[in-house]
Order: C-alpha cells, then structure tokens, then sequence
C-alpha cells in the first residue's frame, strides 16, 4: 500500500520515475531487513512470528542480522541521497 500512495502522489506531481523507484526502494529495503532480522531472533528463541517486538527479542539478534541491517541501511540513504541529488526529486 505504501509503494502505491507514495509511488502515485510523486507521479501525480511530476517527479521522475527512476527517482521514486530509488527513494521507495531506499526506505523499503531497511525495514524489510528490520522485519527479517526480528523473525530471526524470534524463531531462535522457538517463538511464533509476530508483530510485536520485546527487547527479549532485540537481545537475541545474531551478529550477522546486524550487519545485513547497518548495511541495508546505508544502501537505502545512498538511495534516497542519489535520488534528490541527482534527479532532483523534491526540488522546488
């Protein structure tokens, strides 16, 4: 549902297509490592999947869950970076 809002409105106003590709690709992909990196930690402690996130759950994140996140993370502000630099999206 995101993806559809967020990629309709930057199309409606004019922005161009590779920037919102770039931008909704650079916010989505930390939070599906976020979201990955907890199932993680859930399934080592033999608990269901979940919505909800308990520091139990935070503690038992492995070494290399953290890594694949900082990572994610720095690829998807590169993203975001590229896109409003270069392309312009979001300039007046």
């Amino acid at each position: 549902m995101f993806w559809l809002m967020g990629g309709g409105m930057m199309l409606a106003s004019g922005e161009p297509p590779l920037g919102i590709l770039l931008i909704l690709v650079g916010i989505t992909l930390p939070v599906v490592t976020a979201n990955r990196a907890m199932d993680n930690a859930r399934a080592r402690q033999g608990k269901a999947r979940d919505f909800t996130t308990t520091w139990e759950d935070v503690a038992h994140l492995s070494m290399r869950d953290v890594v694949a996140h900082v990572v994610s993370l720095v690829i998807g502000i590169a993203l975001a970076v590229v896109a409003v630099t270069l392309l312009g999206v979001g300039g007046a």
